[in-house]
């Protein structure tokens, strides 16, 4: 790094709002990790940010060791001055929030590549011919050397804590449960019992330990005991390796709408953990943001779709339960 003099006007000129939540949640909880809890985003693309900004300022800022982040001397005074832009730009919002009323621009989502593949993605052909004017940009944070360009308007995360500054509101419950392959259970045969689980092959998605309460006691066991396990932070790779038999896994009940040829093992429910949507107040102030907030909320509807309610609804009566939405066969 080169120099560490920076002043209020080199500070602005170099970073943008973005830059100094992120900056800031990282300075206040001291990780990496807690502070992509707290934002609802991957610790990777924190790290590339506050590497970014480390390059972009030509300074320092943390120290890095096993124990988390602490600040250098050049971080302090960067956030001191984050943080006066942070009271400017409240105090920007409250002034003229409310201003931008058109349907025109674009709105960047972040979501998990899961939700924005099989569940937001077939919908979004209806609300292009419907907002026409609206460009959506939907950052599933999976290439972290080409990440998408702006500021994230909404966000989908099964990530509870939330920064102060943003609205959080639950969208859905998402129901887990076990699913094989039908020649994955024909070659191995199905366990009669959540112990049983955990002497097959398990494909498992590391976002399993978000929510712990609302996960089957015997899950983290299941987890522990499992001799060959397959690990992938995609849910799109998750669920092809289980289609092909690469071993059994928890996926929510929904995902039998997309792929109802998967089997549901006769087995107690692992996990109902909440899916949230994040967005910072002023958004509700902004025509095309907010109404790509409805559409998401409506994609998420519960009477239409059952398999999204709070209480647990078996598979079976999907169609019986679903209302306007579309009727299928019961598992």
């Amino acid at each position: 790094m080169h120099g560490t003099t920076i002043d209020d006007a080199d500070l602005w000129r170099r970073l943008d709002w973005n830059d100094v939540r992120t900056f800031l949640a990282v300075a206040e909880s001291g990780s990496l990790n807690a502070a992509a809890r707290v934002l609802g985003m991957t610790q990777p693309t924190i790290s590339r940010r506050m590497e970014d900004l480390e390059y972009r300022l030509g300074a320092r800022l943390f120290q890095r060791s096993s124990r988390g982040v602490s600040l250098t001397e050049a971080g302090e005074r960067v956030r001191d001055l984050a943080s006066s832009m942070a009271r400017y730009g409240d105090s920007i919002v409250r002034s003229v929030g409310g201003s931008d009323k058109s349907f025109t621009g674009r709105v960047r989502v972040e979501a998990p590549d899961g939700i924005a593949g099989f569940v937001l993605m077939p919908q979004v052909a209806t609300f292009q011919m419907a907002n026409p004017e609206i460009d959506l940009s939907v950052d599933c944070g999976l290439w972290r050397e080409s990440p998408l360009d702006g500021d994230t308007d909404l966000t989908l995360t099964v990530a509870e804590a939330g920064p102060p500054d943003v609205v959080t509101i639950p969208i859905a419950t998402l129901h887990y449960v076990i699913f094989a392959s039908r020649e994955y259970l024909r070659l191995y045969g199905a366990p009669t019992s959540l112990q049983e689980v955990a002497n097959h092959r398990w494909v498992r998605h590391p976002s399993h330990k978000e929510q712990q309460s609302t996960w089957h006691p015997k899950a983290a066991a299941i987890y522990e005991l499992a001799g060959h396990q397959l690990t992938s932070n995609s849910s799109a790779a998750t669920l092809m390796a289980i289609k092909h038999g690469a071993g059994l896994g928890g996926m929510p009940t929904c995902v039998l709408e997309f792929e109802p040829d998967l089997v549901m093992l006769d087995l107690e429910p692992m996990a109902h953990p909440r899916l949230y949507l994040r967005y910072r107040r002023a958004a509700e102030n902004q025509g095309r943001v907010k109404r790509v907030k409805d559409w998401i909320v409506s994609v998420f509807d519960p009477v239409e779709k059952p398999w999204f309610r709070e209480e647990f609804i078996h598979p079976r009566d999907f169609g019986r339960l679903a209302s306007p939405g579309p009727r299928r066969r019961a598992v």
